[in-house]
């Protein structure tokens, strides 16, 4: 057994070797798009290269993963990508705890990585320290050109949120629609209702006109929708079928931080 590799952010001139781990997966022609991709990421300030580690042994780069911090106490982390060789998972599990580490400091609660279906074989490390698979999504969209009429008999009132002139129902109502949900219940109550609007807020293009609260006579009704631009984002009891893999992490200050995994959503 060699010597531990040591684990630092990316500097300057080795983020283009960083990216080339990262993306060493995929065919030569994507994986040049890829860098370049995200290569402008860092030099528009859209990804912070801290976040980009690198593992090294005798100076040599043999492993990297890129991570983000994004609103709502959440963070976003791509899997660790090493050399092949006897030392490779010990690189990888390097990458994922300073990984999970840094997006802790920074006030994540809960960390998440999102993959197609044909690379699901890269979560490994992931599921070795902590994450667990817990979910698939299904991506749906409404243009909402077309609405069917409300089948309420005239019970329920919908409010937008830019008109709520207290808006701690609709915070409250939010997080009663994930009791018994079967949307990630595994991440109910990780993080608080502000944070959990942080993180919506973060989603898309924010337009709280487009974010309802359903009243029944007067009083708020177990649903509070949220809907981005033309996408509509589930909130609470979520669909049961979703499709492309994801991985969460909820992030405590303790090392064996319990694996709570799922797609992307609101809380």
């Amino acid at each position: 057994m060699g010597p531990p590799p040591a684990i630092a952010p990316a500097r300057p001139q080795e983020l283009e070797t960083a990216f080339r781990l990262i993306f060493r997966h995929v065919a030569d022609t994507e994986r040049d798009t890829r860098v370049a991709n995200a290569l402008h990421l860092v030099r528009q300030g859209e990804l912070d290269p801290a976040g980009i580690l690198v593992a090294s042994v005798d100076g040599a780069a043999v492993g990297a993963l890129a991570c983000l911090p994004v609103p709502g106490a959440s963070g976003l982390l791509w899997p660790p990508q090493a050399i092949e060789g006897p030392a490779q998972a010990a690189v990888e599990d390097a990458l994922v705890g300073r990984a999970s580490a840094w997006l802790r400091e920074r006030g994540a609660k809960l960390a998440q990585c999102l993959l197609s279906e044909e690379e699901t074989g890269l979560a490994g490390p992931l599921l070795r320290n902590g994450f667990a698979h817990v979910t698939a999504l299904c991506y749906m969209q409404h243009d909402l050109a077309e609405s069917p009429p409300l089948r309420d008999g005239g019970r329920l009132r919908c409010v937008p949120y830019s008109h709520l002139l207290n808006r701690a129902a609709f915070h409250q109502t939010l997080l009663r629609t994930y009791e018994r949900t079967e949307d990630c219940p595994e991440i109910t109550g990780v993080r608080s209702a502000d944070e959990i609007i942080a993180g919506h807020r973060a989603q898309g293009k924010h337009n709280p006109g487009r974010w309802w609260l359903a009243l029944a006579g007067g009083a708020a009704a177990r649903r509070a929708a949220v809907v981005r631009g033309a996408g509509v984002g589930g909130v609470g009891r979520g669909l049961r079928r979703r499709g492309a893999g994801g991985a969460r992490r909820r992030l405590r200050p303790r090392t064996d931080a319990q694996g709570a995994v799922g797609g992307a959503g609101g809380r």
